[in-house]
């Protein structure tokens, strides 16, 4: 009787509570797509569009900012350069260990060791972003004003390495599953050729889920531009141009989380910093499609062939 229910119940091949959990699906989807219209939406009004818009676009990536000069001077050219720097180190240092963790935890470790590894990097995302800042401030920047006899330890080394371990739980944990997933399927048909472990994964496991790999790369490359507090800590908050890895730095996270509390609404400092910001969420956005293309496009060489 209660099947009969169901069925009297269906329209268009779907049942009344399929029906609602369909449209709340949706409702949450257009949602979400809706905040991040208008973020972007409220960061372009706040950046004061304009006939000044264009050339405060143009100081964005190219000027010195030195907001007390006559006339002031907005450009964020250092704090675009630091952003780079750091996150490229942070890229260069957890991605192949990230990599490798998800290759030891989805193949070759053993059980026990993979209960215990798991929740340890899931525990390691939860911790916040200030947590990693003091510990990078007692630790890396004392060693570096010894080691490198700096007169201040705070450098973008520093922060693109404390970054990198505020990236590796992602990398590691999304790369995990994409190894597991191609060894699940891969696996016993490779090995009943013959092929020895090492030439699988150089050959087949590598190559299959290399889109996966991308998709780790894209989430931690998010998660790095997108970081304020413990950049904020550790690269030394300077205006200066960085000329090394070891000179103090000023990302652009830290710029905007630095200035916007002081700066006066609707002056030029207040629109030149939203529009910063505006550049900063298109520059991630843009990244993101970019990766998501390649992604398609490696699905489709690798499946095609």
């Amino acid at each position: 009787m209660k099947w009969d229910k169901d069925l009297s119940t269906r329209h268009g091949g779907l049942s009344a509570r399929d029906r609602i959990v369909r449209s709340l699906c949706l409702l949450f989807l257009v949602a979400g797509v809706g905040i991040l219209i208008l973020t972007i939406v409220y960061l372009f009004i706040e950046s004061g569009p304009g006939k000044g818009f264009p050339y405060r676009v143009l100081d964005c990536f190219t000027g010195e900012w030195q907001p007390l000069a006559t006339p002031p001077k907005l450009g964020m050219a250092h704090a675009w350069v630091s952003t780079f720097m750091i996150t490229g180190i942070a890229l260069a240092i957890s991605l192949p260990i990230g990599f490798g963790i998800g290759l030891f935890t989805s193949e070759i470790a053993p059980l026990i060791v993979r209960r215990l590894l798991t929740p340890s990097l899931e525990l390691l995302a939860g911790i916040p972003a200030v947590v990693y800042g003091f510990f990078g401030a007692v630790t890396l920047v004392r060693w570096f004003e010894k080691v490198f006899q700096l007169s201040t330890g705070e450098t973008i080394l520093g922060a693109g390495i404390v970054l990198s371990v505020m990236m590796l739980p992602f990398i590691a944990s999304t790369s995990a599953e994409a190894f597991r997933a191609v060894f699940r399927e891969y696996r016993e048909s490779v090995l009943s050729l013959g092929v020895d472990q090492l030439t699988m994964f150089r050959r087949v496991i590598l190559v299959r889920a290399f889109p996966g790999l991308i998709a780790a790369a894209a989430l931690g490359l998010a998660r790095g531009v997108g970081e304020t507090l413990a950049v904020l800590m550790l690269s030394g908050n300077t205006t200066a141009f960085p000329d090394s890895i070891l000179s103090r730095g000023q990302p652009i996270t830290a710029l905007l989380a630095t200035e916007i509390g002081e700066t006066a609404v609707d002056s030029e400092k207040y629109h030149m910093l939203f529009t910063g910001a505006l550049c900063l969420m298109l520059l991630v956005l843009l990244l993101n499609l970019a990766i998501s293309f390649l992604k398609k496009k490696v699905y489709g060489t690798l499946y095609a062939s």
